[in-house]
């Protein structure tokens, strides 16, 4: 008997050892075997757009008269700050989006040591959010609502301090104010980013507010919204000092009414079989957050007491944040990873919960992890086996169309197009990418768009009202060359590759008969490699745009 109670220490002592070890080499190997395939896959032109800005404005431009935006400046800044630092290759981007997600991981990660009290917790909690993250198409990477989440989960952890001063006795009233106004700056500093954080903020702090007395409350709410107009104060200084705030109230006013009202036109489009089925089986998440979130709002704790605290406000900002999206926000891959990503570290936690005690949510998490590897793209062995390829040969375009989800552009043709206007000797003003798809040429070839309009054929779709008036300021800017994507006539990318009987310098036959009487297609096609075109325009034409 004695031996034996003697082994069962040992054992009891070595199997956390073992757990820890366990849980620190999956995120090892998850970090070392996917961080150079996701440095080094395609960026998107949401990207790429908000990189032309950017370096409008580090050229002396104006931003939202130089370049038409509907959204708040915050990104832009944070591109200027990247590419001032660190360059304009893809590779520094998604450097910086990785970076930046492994720092909300690991936020996430010290939340639910927090609350379960077990270090473990926190590597698996890690460990799932960057498998997510890694494993979703490069659509959802290098986008603001994910960089947003850094600044949330900040100020997540500052709530959750505060809690505790809110709380306990003995606390001055300076102190409340103090803290909650550094909380107040993260969340304005987000709110510069997207404000559509307000909600799911507003709903975390009147969750906090439950039974705290409301002396303690009042220098809360005073300094969270002192620091929320210090950081919109520090915005609005450098929007009227660079000259941007003129033009950035004509887009607020005049246009984007129009703007909204398109997005939410999307969602009976595009709401059910789009994200949900592309973020799959990730998307099935909120199968089991939603219903565990609710029922964490109804969970009393007047101890402040662990982990009920840490649920209810992680609950409380998961669907807080559901909630925007629904209602406020475009059907879009991005903005519906973050959601998912709330679920996956809110879930997490509440596995832990009575883990030994409780087999059926072993049973469950054990289910959802395997699941997740399963069906993950980071272990297919076609990807694993460019590793080294990534690291020898960088953000190639062959690299970039071998880890590319999304299959357009195809970076190859868009290389090859790059090569001919490069051997035409194309100058400042006489190319205009007329497809959104392929407005990284503005970049590669060092070109700013010949109008405010980079963005043209999205813009035609969120601003139906003035799609004439977008054609004809972009029609007259044209001096040379167009650049379009089969893609837009409405093809799919196998269609739009087809050569037809046209010839290599012909539209390919599914492509609509009446919009090739339209502009730009009108214009001869002078280079094509797959989907994409260069259009020449007609030297009477030419003529004409430059005088």
């Amino acid at each position: 008997s004695s031996p034996k109670s003697s082994s069962d220490k040992q054992l009891s002592v070595r199997w956390p050892c073992s757990g820890a070890f366990v849980a620190w080499f999956c995120l090892a190997a998850l970090l070392v075997l996917g961080v150079p395939q996701f440095i080094c896959a395609p960026i998107t032109n949401d990207a790429s757009h908000y990189d032309i800005q950017a370096r409008t404005a580090l050229r002396g431009g104006v931003l939202y008269r130089d370049v038409v935006e509907p959204n708040l400046p915050g990104v832009v800044w944070i591109h200027m700050t990247v590419r001032s630092v660190a360059g304009w290759s893809s590779e520094a981007l998604r450097g910086f989006d990785c970076i930046t997600f492994l720092m909300t991981a690991g936020l996430f990660g010290y939340w639910n040591v927090r609350g379960s009290h077990r270090p473990t917790v926190g590597i698996w909690t890690g460990f799932c959010l960057i498998l997510v993250y890694f494993s979703v198409s490069e659509w959802c990477h290098t986008q603001r609502d994910v960089w947003q989440l850094l600044l949330v989960a900040t100020a997540l952890m500052l709530r959750r301090r505060q809690m505790s001063r809110l709380m306990g006795d003995g606390v001055f009233c300076r102190t409340l104010a103090r803290w909650a106004f550094v909380e107040g700056l993260c969340l304005g500093a987000g709110v510069w980013i997207k404000p559509h954080l307000l909600i799911p903020a507003a709903c975390v702090w009147l969750s906090s507010a439950r039974n705290v007395p409301l002396q303690k409350l009042i220098p809360d709410a005073v300094g969270l919204l002192a620091g929320g107009l210090v950081a919109g104060g520090a915005g609005l200084i450098w929007m009227v000092s660079t000259g941007a705030w003129t033009p950035f109230l004509d887009m607020l006013l005049n246009w984007n009414p129009e703007y909204l009202h398109s997005a939410r036109s999307m969602w009976g489009r595009f709401a059910v079989r789009g994200p949900i089925l592309r973020l799959f089986p990730f998307s099935l998440v909120h199968v089991f957050a939603v219903p565990a979130a609710i029922s964490f709002l109804f969970t009393r704790s007047e101890s402040n007491a662990h982990p009920s605290i840490e649920l209810r406000l992680l609950g409380t900002l998961y669907l807080g944040w559901c909630l925007q999206v629904v209602t406020l926000q475009n059907p879009l891959d991005y903005i519906h990873v973050v959601p998912i990503l709330l679920g996956v570290a809110l879930l997490a936690l509440w596995l832990s919960v009575d883990w030994n005690t409780k087999p059926l949510r072993r049973l469950l998490g054990y289910a959802c992890l395997v699941t997740a590897v399963a069906l993950s793209p980071i272990k297919d062995m076609g990807r694993v086996r460019l590793w080294t390829r990534c690291l020898s040969e960088g953000s190639s375009a062959e690299v970039r169309n071998e880890l590319a989800q999304i299959p357009y552009p195809n970076w190859v043709d868009l290389q090859r197009v790059a090569e001919f206007l490069k051997e035409n000797n194309v100058s400042e003003g006489e190319v205009a990418c007329w497809s959104s798809d392929v407005i990284q040429l503005y970049l590669d070839l060092e070109l700013q768009p010949p109008t405010r309009h980079a963005y043209v054929s999205a813009l035609l779709m969120f601003f139906p009202s003035r799609k004439r008036e977008i054609q004809n300021e972009f029609e007259g800017s044209v001096r040379r060359f167009v650049l379009t994507n089969f893609m837009a006539g409405g093809l799919y990318i196998d269609q739009a590759e087809v050569i037809g009987p046209e010839g290599q310098l012909g539209f390919p036959p599914e492509f609509p008969k009446g919009l090739r009487k339209e502009f730009p297609w009108r214009y001869p096609i002078v280079f094509r490699s797959g989907a994409l075109a260069v259009h020449e325009v007609p030297d009477n034409l030419r003529t004409a745009n430059v005088r």
